[in-house]
């Protein structure tokens, strides 16, 4: 990644004071913010060390780049679920406004009693099921590129909501594929078993979206890597009668990323061909959506209908 613009920094600062407000870093969040900077990460080592003025960096940033930062920063310290008092503090400081929380806290929320649709008949020929599985996972990891690559300027929280609306579709029709069923608190809890805290996950991708040219190839490309390797996980989670543990699933999870990365490079004439049949449809509802006009129950079965 090329140097860090001003505006950009001044973001990334701020959120690095964030990680370190509790008076404690969580490796996580560093994790998270590290893999965003990429080759700029050496510049977070060294922020670390410094005494950040907040409201210094913060007053450098117009109100759209601190709404965004605030979405971000809401993320991030409710990864872990419970934000301690001073990162709530300092959420306020970025944005006064209460009612910003509104959206993040419909993303990382419990999800939506959404009807899933299509019924999809357990595939027995075991060759058959592969193949099957195997077109859905690539379809759905397209579209997850699609979706994830979406600049939203004022709620990047809407396109992560659309993966993962995306990826919950495909857990559940592979599920179908080897016979089982889950509801989308079951599918849920899956996702956060193999991929961690949704929080990070969503964060990653918001912050990305600070670095203008970049942050869009960034969000599209981990959400196609991030889809392709739970969808194989979810199929061999399924195949194996739901056995596996958490360590097991995050495992695999790490595993197929390395596969998922890969398999990207082969995908980009379907990621646009994909974006040229979609990107109207999700810019659409991601608006209505980001509007109040529709509610995240109706936005999700919309997406699944994709």
């Amino acid at each position: 990644m090329a140097e860090l613009d001003p505006s950009s920094r001044a973001q990334f600062r701020v959120l690095t004071a964030l990680a370190q407000a509790d008076g404690r870093v969580d490796s996580s969040e560093l994790t998270a913010l590290r893999e965003v900077l990429g080759t700029a990460g050496a510049q977070l080592d060294q922020w670390l060390t410094e005494r950040i003025d907040v409201d210094h960096e913060i007053a450098a940033l117009t109100k759209e780049q601190r709404r965004a930062l605030y979405h971000s920063a809401f993320a991030l310290a409710h990864a872990d679920g419970n934000a301690s008092m001073d990162e709530v503090n300092l959420l306020r400081r970025i944005l006064p406004d209460n009612a910003e929380s509104s959206i993040p806290r419909q993303v990382l929320g419990e999800a939506a009693d959404t009807l899933l649709p299509t019924r999809i008949l357990p595939e027995a020929d075991p060759i058959r099921r592969d193949l099957e599985i195997n077109e859905d996972i690539i379809k759905y990891a397209v579209l997850s590129a699609v979706a994830g690559a979406m600049p939203i300027p004022v709620v990047g929280f809407v396109a992560d909501l659309a993966v993962i609306a995306i990826q919950t579709k495909m857990v559940h029709d592979i599920g179908q594929y080897c016979g089982h069923s889950l509801d989308q608190k079951a599918i849920r809890a899956f996702m956060a078993s193999a991929m961690g805290s949704l929080g990070l996950r969503i964060a990653v991708n918001n912050l990305a979206r600070f670095v203008p040219g970049w942050g869009s190839v960034f969000a599209g490309g981990t959400s196609f890597v991030s889809t392709f390797a739970l969808g194989k996980v979810a199929q061999r989670y399924f195949e194996a009668g739901k056995t596996l543990n958490e360590s097991e699933l995050q495992d695999l999870f790490a595993q197929h990323k390395v596969a998922g990365a890969d398999a990207l490079k082969g995908q980009e004439s379907r990621i646009q061909e994909m974006e040229q049949s979609k990107a109207a449809i999700l810019r659409t509802l991601n608006d209505d959506l980001a509007a109040g006009t529709l509610t995240r129950a109706q936005y999700e079965a919309m997406i699944a209908e994709l």
